[in-house]
């Protein structure tokens, strides 16, 4: 389940009003601690707090782009490793600095790891992979530039295990960002791709039955001129139909939704079969078994099989005088067989109609076969078969 852009920005607004006030509390702990005005040492310390503010405050405030914040969050990291090696030089230039507290702030390690998380949530690869080792030396090494004893080897451990949990969180938040790109990536895919099939199965069966008919028309225009005149009504209908059907694709792709809703039973079959035309043939539809308590998505499964089935009759079987789709349902099992008596033009196999249902079928743990019928004149059979319920269909 993904988040509305409405909850995502309201997400971002609290996470970025807690880390201002997490980082303003402890701005003001330094402040009224005077931590920034200890002798020798606060012009250092001043810098280095003023430059960790301006680096965090921004990255926490302002949705900076991915390099420009990675490397930003560098140059935050160098001037703290700097100011680290200056203290450490004083310290042993003999500057009164008792223990590590006199060369720390409480802001300048809030910030960096402020720094460490957003840099690991959403730097510029290339940067991230030199900001993050140089943030977590300079969050490490401050505590331990005066001297090394248990108390700052002790403040060093904290500031490692807090600064592990940033890295760890900001890591998190970008791999769930990086897979929930790839779900929607992938999820429009399979829109694009139920998309494509609905085109050939629905306006393709409109279409080959306007040209059918065209050619009917033509054939007879001069025999049966009054025939005209039915196949001409017919061809409007038709073709109306097939604009109804490419007006709903086109509003469903507009509007991100499916295409058509899918209801219960095979009401959708029957209705198919009752309005397909085939010159000089006729179709017959039954059924065995509840065929009304059909799931949804089985029915529809199966509408799209029969359309395809009926379709490449239309177009490809000479001489067809008779079709037949039988609808066998039973409480673990729903075949659907598809058969005619015509002659069928060998295919170059460039369609992707039954390619395409194959897929979807296996996709629902069913099958999908399609070929000639076992003897010389029986024309051509397509046979669906599928479990109860489906495991999954696109």
């Amino acid at each position: 389940m993904f988040k509305s852009p409405r909850a995502a920005a309201v997400g971002r607004f609290v996470g970025s009003a807690l880390l201002f006030c997490v980082l303003g509390v402890a701005l003001l702990i330094d402040l009224s601690v005077g931590t920034l005005e200890h002798q020798g040492t606060g012009i250092v310390l001043f810098v280095s707090t003023a430059v960790a503010g301006a680096g965090a405050f921004p990255a926490v405030g302002i949705k900076l782009p991915p390099a420009p914040l990675a490397w930003a969050a560098c140059g935050v990291a160098v001037v703290s490793l700097a100011c680290s090696a200056g203290l450490g030089v004083m310290a042993r230039g003999g500057t009164n600095l008792d223990d590590a507290s006199d060369a720390y702030t409480l802001f300048e390690p809030a910030a960096l790891m402020v720094l460490l998380h957003v840099t690991a949530r959403r730097g510029s690869p290339a940067g991230t992979a030199v900001a993050l080792p140089l943030l977590m030396t300079a969050l490490i090494l401050r505590p331990l530039v005066v001297e090394v004893d248990e108390s700052s080897s002790i403040l060093a451990l904290i500031l490692t295990l807090l600064a592990g949990g940033a890295l760890a969180s900001g890591l998190t938040s970008r791999l769930v960002a990086v897979s929930r790109r790839q779900r929607e990536a992938q999820i429009r895919l399979e829109q694009r791709l139920g998309f494509a099939r609905d085109l050939h199965d629905f306006v393709a069966h409109h279409i080959s039955g306007i040209v059918v008919q065209a050619q009917g028309a033509r054939a007879v225009a001069a025999k049966r001129p009054q025939a005209v005149g039915d196949a001409l009504e017919l061809i409007e209908t038709t073709g109306a139909e097939a604009l109804t059907a490419m007006r709903k694709m086109v509003g469903a792709l507009r509007d991100d939704t499916l295409p058509h809703a899918q209801a219960p039973g095979t009401g959708a079959v029957r209705a198919l079969v009752a309005e397909c035309r085939l010159p000089g043939a006729t179709v017959v539809f039954t059924e065995t078994g509840p065929a009304d308590s059909l799931p949804a998505n089985a029915a529809h499964l199966v509408e799209r099989v029969v359309m395809e089935a009926l379709t490449n009759v239309r177009k490809h079987a000479r001489d067809c005088t008779d079709a037949q789709v039988h609808l066998d349902v039973s409480r673990r099992r729903v075949t659907a067989r598809i058969t005619d008596d015509g002659t069928h033009v060998p295919s170059d196999g460039s369609g992707y109609g039954l390619r395409g249902l194959r897929e979807v079928t296996d996709a629902a743990g069913g099958t999908l076969t399609a070929g000639p019928g076992p003897g010389p004149e029986t024309g051509w059979h397509v046979e669906l078969d599928l479990p109860l319920p489906l495991r999954q269909v696109s």
